[in-house]
């Protein structure tokens, strides 16, 4: 089963190179050489100016007119949702867009209001909205105490959005920390009513930490933020540890436009323990970030195919990463016991993968580990890793 999701997943990505990636507006540099050592340089310097934010009109209008050209109807109208955002949100939004270029408020306030089909159904069926968000609303609530957060979600978002949304606000409750507040969602409905929704973000306004509940990332996307650093990671419960990894993912990936990644790979394949491990490293650009990641991997020995579970718990590896540009430290991440360790940087700029170094360490759990991974390293066919061992931690540099 997890071998089918994880093939489902990836032709998911193959479909992704309709995303837009969208960051502050740019002019173009200036690319023009005069000799050959001028190109050298220019290949190790700027891969390419990140796509404007203005951009992201642009991909609307495309997708409403393919999702019009294939439906017949206009389900994403020219009008935008009416969003509103407290003062704290906005002086968050307003420093990652001064730092990054990266325009959260842009984009917040350009998302199409899609009461088309909500409108529709309602004015069929007769639907009374007040009495249906009572009835879905009670339902998401059985299922969530039953511990079915998947359902629950379902029928939560169902009832909201078939109650027509007129205005959404985005605002933030303290909690018991000073420092920490919730964000959440106060949304208006047509017929007068209100609901607010707790996704489960919190930011630490000292540190600029933006997490989300059970160490699962903001809204359970899998990725926490770092804002005052312009830092986006994963943390240990990410719900991409359900799915493997298998090399679509990657053959997905590298078919989709450079705009949205653009990375190199490398995967060290080896037995230890009656099974076998795989520890994969990337680096290079992803959307609006540069960046890198460190994955641990391993599956039964009789099994065959590209497909390898995440390790559990027990098996994590203590690791640590930086990633530069030369001698410009992009970010750095201090050592962790974790199972995929990652770091994509918010900036103005996205570098050429083979311009950027990453600098890492893995300690191994014993001696036997330790030679098998090296072994491993010295075998892969590119010998362009270059690596020092000291106990059971093995410096990479590559």
């Amino acid at each position: 089963m997890k071998r089918l999701l994880s093939l489902l997943l990836a032709l998911i990505l193959s479909c992704s190179m309709c995303l837009p990636a969208f960051a502050a507006d740019s002019a173009m540099p200036d690319y023009s050489v005069g000799s050959l050592e001028e190109y050298e340089q220019l290949l190790e310097s700027v891969c390419a100016q990140k796509s404007s934010t203005s951009r992201f009109d642009v991909f609307l209008h495309n997708l409403r007119n393919l999702i019009r050209f294939l439906t017949g109807q206009a389900l994403l109208p020219d009008k935008s949702l009416a969003v509103d955002v407290d003062e704290e949100v906005a002086q968050m939004c307003e420093y990652i867009c001064e730092n990054s270029g990266l325009d959260i408020m842009k984009i917040l306030t350009s998302i199409p209001e899609c009461n088309h089909l909500a409108e529709l159904t309602v004015k069929v069926f007769g639907i009374n909205t007040e009495e249906m968000r009572r009835q879905m609303y009670q339902k998401a609530d059985d299922l969530w105490r039953e511990g079915d957060h998947t359902k629950s979600s379902l029928y939560l978002l169902l009832g909201t959005y078939f109650s027509i949304i007129d205005k959404c606000e985005i605002t933030t409750k303290a909690t018991k920390n000073p420092d920490v507040f919730q964000v959440y969602l106060r949304i208006h409905f047509r017929d007068g009513g209100t609901r607010e929704l707790f996704p489960g973000i919190y930011i630490n306004r000292v540190t600029g930490e933006a997490y989300g509940v059970d160490n699962r990332g903001l809204v359970s996307t899998g990725f926490n933020c770092d804002i005052y650093d312009l830092l986006v990671y994963a943390p240990v419960n990410a719900w991409m540890r359900q799915y493997g990894f298998c090399l679509f993912y990657d053959f997905f990936c590298y078919t989709s436009p450079d705009w949205m990644w653009n990375y190199v790979t490398r995967r060290f394949k080896f037995d230890y323990d009656g099974r076998e491990w795989m520890i994969q490293i990337w680096k290079g650009n992803y959307l609006v970030t540069n960046g890198g990641e460190i994955g641990v991997y391993n599956r039964d020995s009789r099994k065959v195919g590209s497909y390898y579970d995440c390790v559990g718990d027990a098996d994590m590896l203590e690791m640590s990463m930086k990633i530069l540009h030369g001698e410009e430290e992009i970010l750095s991440l201090e050592p962790a016991r974790h199972w995929w360790i990652n770091g994509f940087k918010m900036g103005w700029e996205l570098y050429d993968p083979d311009s950027l170094t990453m600098d890492a360490t893995i300690t191994l759990k014993d001696a036997q580990m330790c030679e098998a991974f090296c072994n491993a390293i010295d075998n892969n066919y590119r010998h362009d890793v270059r690596y020092t061992v000291e106990d059971l931690t093995v410096h990479l540099v590559w």
